[in-house]
């Protein structure tokens, strides 16, 4: 850490206490307008500061500060407590010069921190902003888009750790805007009980919000909701109708009552839908022999996608036994009514031998027809294909041409590998700029090559300046995953330093002890 900039951050966080109270660290506006007076040369940094009070650290070290100045509390325990709170937007050693400077602002004795004698512009402090940070500040300015996009992140857990109770955070900030996409997923959330208490009053208010601006999906919830109530909420049956009638829907249409009728009729979509309600626990109790009942009958009917549910069951036994052969029958028969994802796993089951004879160039072909539909996954598949020559003869342009489909359409797979190709000039002219930006799209889904990939780019200064920071970060998230080359890489750059990043043997062997790592040998 910077000495120079540390020095500074904890002076102004301890002018700010000091003239208005340490109650201002929970008051963010408050907090980063004082801040930035007392600390001019930062005021570009002011979002970051603002994006660890609105973590609630703040409050931790308010709630803490007695206990630790008295002596009855470790202050190394809450810093570090405080930093992994924050590490979900800023990397680790911004998370560490902020926790600290309010540590040492409020007179905590905590451990030695290593500072380096670089000047002030060259602290890590001032480069290295990741996606989720960079979205975090776009959020932060009112930009619907982001603020939605940040609450997926968290919500399906891509580039940060899995976080109902902070998607719901994000959700609720563009839904207030008039977010349509944002109200009906937080609407979702209250519906289903993710990161907030169950209450379908609240429900119905998102719902609405949505179904107002015609969205069908939301239209259904919300009648549904007034028809059956639940938590919060009690059954309105002519509230139930007046929307039934605003929107021209069914009353009954999408509640599993009207399901059960449409099925037992005889309907094959409701037969599929309430068989997936089952299988999945969606708005109904989770029901596997149910489920296989309900998917059976619609897939006797020539329902393709139940066809292909049934025999996702059927491959990896969930429902019914493990039976590879009949999965790969029905995978078939679903592909040949022009199902894709069916086609896409049938080409699995001939590549592999998995309940049929291996055959490549069956599989090359049922991967062409998936990609050629517009299947993201198939399109990766189909640019493996060419790049190993399954089925097809070798062709690195062609594999290019398909990772680039793939990656547009947000596949991480196809984003990594195009990315890769793209590095490495494989297929295609080398393009480093443009190869970073689709490791960093794959990165935000988690894609732990794509993180160690990111890595290399801080290091080598691929489409990027470097930033040995940065790149420690990447190589963290990849070694989290399980990749150990990742894990040795993020030692060596603890243990040397770089741009932006002091040589720090504490933490370095910590990395190296974590992962079993011989420190001597990296």
């Amino acid at each position: 850490m910077d000495g120079k900039l540390f020095a500074e951050t904890t002076d102004a966080v301890r002018q700010v206490t000091e003239r208005f109270g340490v109650n201002i660290l929970t008051d963010h506006k408050r907090f980063c307008s004082a801040f930035s007076d007392f600390a001019p040369r930062l005021s570009k940094e002011n979002k970051a500061f603002f994006v660890a009070l609105s973590e609630d650290i703040g409050e931790i070290f308010i709630n803490e500060n007695h206990a630790v100045t008295n002596g009855s509390k470790n202050a190394e325990e809450v810093i570090q407590r405080a930093m992994a709170e924050i590490c979900e937007y800023l990397n680790e050693e911004k998370a560490e010069l902020i926790a600290r400077s309010i540590a040492a602002a409020l007179g905590w004795q905590a451990g030695e921190v290593l500072t380096d004698a670089s000047d002030y512009q060259s602290s890590s402090f001032v480069g290295g902003s990741t996606l989720i940070e960079d979205l975090f500040r776009r959020a932060q300015s009112g930009d619907n888009d982001a603020c939605f996009n940040l609450g997926e992140c968290f919500f399906y857990g891509r580039g940060v750790s899995q976080d109902y109770a902070k998607a719901i955070h994000w959700y609720i900030q563009s839904s207030d805007r008039g977010d349509c996409s944002s109200q009906k997923k937080l609407a979702d959330c209250y519906y289903l009980g993710q990161g907030t208490d169950r209450n379908l009053a609240k429900a119905a208010f998102r719902y609405e919000q949505a179904a107002e601006q015609g969205d069908y999906d939301s239209q259904k919830a919300l009648i549904r909701c007034y028809t059956i109530g639940g938590n919060g909420l009690m059954p309105d049956r002519k509230r139930a109708e007046y929307y039934s009638k605003r929107y021209g829907i069914a009353a009954e249409d999408g509640t599993s009552g009207g399901l059960m009728k449409n099925a037992q009729n005889g309907d094959p979509e409701a037969q599929f839908t309430l068989g997936n309600m089952y299988l999945r626990g969606t708005g109904i109790e989770q029901d596997y022999e149910k489920a296989i009942y309900w998917l059976k009958q619609a897939a006797q009917k020539g329902h393709a996608a139940a066809q292909h549910n049934i025999a996702c069951c059927y491959f990896s036994g969930m429902g019914v036994p493990e039976d590879k052969i009949t999965a790969a029958n029905m995978f078939r028969e679903a592909a040949e009514k022009g199902d894709l994802d069916a086609m896409n796993n049938l080409a699995g089951c001939f590549l592999y031998g998995s309940g049929t004879a291996k055959d490549q160039q069956k599989a090359a072909e049922y991967y062409r027809r998936a990609a050629e539909g517009g299947l993201p996954r198939a399109q990766y598949n189909y640019g493996e294909c060419f790049y190993n020559g399954w089925g097809v003869s070798k062709d690195t342009t062609a594999a290019v041409k398909w990772y680039k489909e793939s990656a547009n359409q947000n596949d991480p797979n196809g984003q990594y590998s195009y990315g890769w190709c793209l590095c490495n000039g494989v297929g295609t002219a080398k393009d480093p700029v443009t190869a970073k930006v689709m490791f960093e799209l794959a990165a935000g889904q988690r894609h732990t090559a794509a993180q160690k990939a990111l890595g290399y780019c801080y290091t080598n200064g691929w489409g990027t300046a470097k930033n040995y920071a940065v790149a420690a970060d990447y190589f963290g998230k990849a070694a989290a995953s399980g990749d150990k080359e990742a894990a040795e890489v993020q030692v060596a750059c603890y243990k040397y330093g770089g741009e932006y990043l002091a040589a720090n043997e504490a933490k370095a062997r910590y990395y190296a002890d974590q992962y079993g790592i011989d420190y001597d040998d990296v």
